[in-house]
């Protein structure tokens, strides 16, 4: 591991904060392999103090691959289209007084609607909320290893469909448009995924998953939420408090991850985030 990194893991193992990196200038290639080792390791890392502009955080996005643009096109940034911006403040810094894209409200994992979902969101708020606006992480493979034999050969070969116009729907958000209906027509998964990493089976659901295939719609539906009320026990949450000028990372193919509810008419928060492409999974 390189000297330059630090890292301080959560007791859990599930989460970890990384020191002794300045995310905006030239990393290392040893130090690069050591923050790609942590976070196929802890799932979510932390980078604190981090004070990157959006070159600055697409450069560094890139070194881990092929970046991917957002179905909902009037989030992209104007000038660097593979970097996404969610605010609740107008482009003259005004307060809009409403949290935007409800989704990220819900429990997800990001593009599990496409045939290769996301593999890394790196994500960065330059406006932080002071009260609540936290991001929650579910480690999906601890969810998933604690459940008993039985269930656990259950639910192998099972394959969930992901819709994002259904996602939509289930959100309370605009309607997706006919545009989006064609890009991310909807697409199926096993429910029980395998890291193509470290091979550990995790559970792969959440907000974009609609119901499971050639099931009875209800049976789908009753069986994704009792699985996302045993992965979402406090147990497997790891809970990130925004600081100014943090950077958080995470592995979407074993976590979900939402945000916690925040005063939208008298906070400000906003968040820009590049995704990395990710795998089939399987």
């Amino acid at each position: 591991m390189s000297e330059l990194i630090e890292i301080k893991a959560e007791t859990t193992g599930f989460g970890a904060e990384i020191g002794g990196v300045d995310l905006g200038s030239e990393i290392s290639d040893e130090a690069f392999a050591a923050i790609r080792a942590a976070i196929v390791k802890h799932k979510v890392l932390v980078f604190r103090e981090q004070h990157l502009d959006d070159d600055k955080h697409l450069a560094f996005a890139q070194r881990f691959g092929p970046l991917e643009g957002h179905i909902n096109r009037s989030s992209r940034h104007s000038d660097l289209p593979k970097i996404q911006i969610f605010g609740n403040v107008d482009g003259d810094g005004n307060i809009i007084g409403y949290h935007p894209e409800k989704g990220t409200l819900v429990w997800h994992t990001d593009k599990s609607y496409v045939a290769t979902p996301s593999l890394f969101t790196i994500l960065r708020s330059p406006a932080v909320a002071r009260q609540g606006g936290d991001t929650l992480f579910a480690d999906m493979v601890r969810a998933y290893e604690d459940l008993d034999a039985a269930e656990q050969t259950r639910l192998d070969g099972l394959r969930a469909v992901h819709d994002w116009k259904r996602s939509r729907e289930k959100s309370d958000e605009r309607a997706a448009t006919a545009d989006e209906i064609a890009a991310a027509p909807p697409v199926d998964h096993p429910l029980i995924r395998t890291h193509p990493e470290t091979k550990a089976r995790a559970i792969y659901m959440g907000n974009h998953a609609s119901h499971i295939l050639d099931w009875d719609q209800g049976d789908g539906e009753a069986l994704l939420a009792a699985l996302e009320r045993h992965a979402t026990q406090e147990k497997y949450v790891y809970r990130h408090q925004w600081r100014d000028n943090d950077v958080l990372m995470w592995d979407n193919r074993c976590t979900i991850h939402c945000v916690t509810g925040y005063d939208a008419a008298k906070e400000r928060r906003v968040v820009h985030r590049a995704v990395v492409q990710g795998d089939v999974p399987v």
